[in-house]
């Protein structure tokens, strides 16, 4: 299978992106009137494109000790973001109504990526913690 993976330096470009664009999505989220009219929509487009750029940048460059494992964490990382995601969104419609929704799913647009980097990342921390282990014994 070809590898379509970023070189591992994008890792840092990705954390670079992500770290500082969550903040201020989260900053922004929960300060309503934390500013107005361009400013605010540029900043809500840096915030969000942020995220998403970064998060992909994170997960999608190589590891460094690429092999078989860490693809079929990925895999699992990603279909487990996608089974928590999906409850969460289930959840969000039977419990909220209103503006509130509204203002939830404005979240929800990055709400995957965020969950699939916090898994990957738990993931490969857990890996590399057996294979210590392992290397140990």
């Amino acid at each position: 299978m070809k590898n379509l993976l970023f070189p591992r330096q994008f890792q840092v470009i990705g954390w670079l992106l992500f770290i500082p664009a969550l903040i201020l999505g989260i900053i922004m989220y929960f300060t309503p009137g934390f500013c107005t009219g361009i400013t605010e929509t540029i900043l809500n487009d840096a915030a969000i494109i942020g995220i998403i750029s970064g998060s992909i940048f994170i997960v999608c460059s190589k590891e460094k000790h690429e092999d078989e494992m860490i693809r079929a964490i990925r895999l699992s990382s990603l279909l487990n973001a996608i089974y928590f995601y999906a409850v969460v969104l289930i959840a969000s419609v039977l419990l909220i109504n209103g503006p509130a929704f509204i203002m939830f799913m404005i979240f929800n647009l990055v709400l995957l990526p965020i969950i699939y980097v916090v898994v990957f990342r738990f993931e490969i921390y857990r890996y590399n913690k057996i294979e210590e282990d392992e290397e140990q014994d």
